[in-house]
């Protein structure tokens, strides 16, 4: 019973180091190339004319290589002299994928230009898009439908419609894939008899005979929110940062005081990120996510005890850096109207955070009660594969740079 005493810390740090390096093992036959934060994600920006409806279409680089095949020398990346070969291709796929019509009538996309650009510090190819028709249009209908075939199916599109000298925002995505526009003229119209408010309206799939409604603002709190609680469940590097924070926490008061901790630490810099105020480059990011999973195992192990910070400081500055990489989907999608999307979207982060928290933690604590020895037999080992996932994903995204 002495020697285990005695020998306890370091038969525990050596079951850690052993599950590590078997993790390590383990990881390099994982696939590649598994990003934590890849989202199919383009761009709609829609200027109302009397007569045409000019569309700038932007999609992500990695979307179209994957969808049309274009990386014809397999290094990953698309060159100019591939995107022009594809010119038939993007035509076929722009009249495929987008329906647009005036008064009812369909209209031919005119392709003025197709050049590489980057939004949002992503790598994305923007087409610019002309539908003209023969006079005035009352009223435009957009129809999208890229990568709903099974590619992406989960791909969304930020609209920005300016009409009449206003912004409208949107989201486009499989369950909303269809806008309904008032004509330029008639929102001059319109908006003379002091109607101004109802010169853009929308839908989502139902019909057109069916009437149009307005965008309400609950539309798009419950359209972001959703999307907050997507990111942070499909982020598992995020949630593998909070397992490892509370896993080893078995006080309540200190579980709340963490979670407020982070929580205040990634809002801070979603709000200064998506406003554009501050910026990081994925580049830095993504590793540094990766390395404050890689701490927080190696402080449940006790091998972090020179460090003279304590853990609630340093989980608010993690959750500083974990914020670049939640505002990374916002950057360059809220224009002029930011407030009510960027808090829905944290909003909608915190609920999906908290929703884990809740799941687990209980069992956690369950765990710990009834099979105390076992735990603390587990959690070395526990601690050492988080940090094997870390360790992973550092390297993985260090040398995909």
């Amino acid at each position: 019973m002495m020697l285990a005493n005695r020998y306890g810390p370091i038969y525990r740090r050596g079951l850690a180091a052993v599950v590590l390096l078997l993790a390590m093992g383990l990881g390099l036959f994982l696939p590649p190339g598994a990003e934590a934060h890849f989202t199919s994600t383009g761009y709609s920006d829609i200027t109302v004319k009397e007569q045409e409806l000019q569309y700038l279409l932007s999609f992500g680089e990695h979307d179209l290589m994957e969808a049309l095949k274009l990386d014809q020398d397999g290094d990953g990346k698309l060159s100019e002299q591939e995107l022009s070969d594809a010119s038939e291709s993007l035509k076929a796929f722009v009249n495929d994928g987008l329906i647009v019509t005036g008064d009812g009538k369909v209209g031919q996309a005119a392709i003025k230009q197709v050049k590489k650009t980057l939004r949002a510090k992503m790598p994305m190819v923007e087409l610019d898009l002309v539908y003209a028709f023969p006079g005035k249009v009352e009223r435009f209908q957009v129809q999208y439908g890229f990568f709903y075939n099974g590619t992406n199916s989960d791909h969304r599109s930020f609209a920005t419609i300016l009409l009449g000298g206003q912004t409208v925002t949107q989201v486009l995505n499989q369950n909303n894939a269809i806008l309904q526009i008032q004509g330029s003229s008639q929102t001059q119209e319109s908006g003379q008899a002091g109607a101004a408010e109802e010169k853009t309206s929308f839908k989502g799939v139902q019909p057109a005979s069916q009437g149009s409604a307005s965008n309400p603002w609950y539309l798009t709190l419950m359209e972001y929110v959703r999307m907050g609680m997507e990111h942070i469940w499909g982020g598992a590097d995020h949630l593998l940062f909070v397992a490892g924070l509370i896993v080893a926490t078995r006080n309540r008061k200190e579980v709340v005081r963490l979670i407020t901790a982070f929580t205040v630490g990634h809002s801070v810099t979603l709000v200064l990120a998506a406003l554009e105020l501050a910026s990081l480059s994925p580049i830095l990011v993504e590793p540094l996510i990766a390395l404050s999973i890689v701490y927080v195992a190696m402080e449940n192990l006790n091998w972090t005890r020179k460090i003279p910070m304590n853990r609630t400081t340093l989980t608010a500055l993690f959750g500083l850096v974990h914020g670049f990489g939640f505002a990374e989907i916002l950057q360059g999608t809220l224009a002029g109207h930011i407030a009510l999307p960027l808090f829905s979207f944290n909003l909608g982060v915190e609920l999906g955070q908290l929703a884990v928290v809740a799941i687990v933690l209980p069992l956690l604590w369950v765990f710990h009660r009834s099979l105390k020895k076992a735990y603390d037999r587990w959690l070395p080992g526990a601690s050492g594969l988080i940090g094997l996932f870390g360790v992973f994903w550092f390297i993985e995204r260090v040398f995909s740079i």
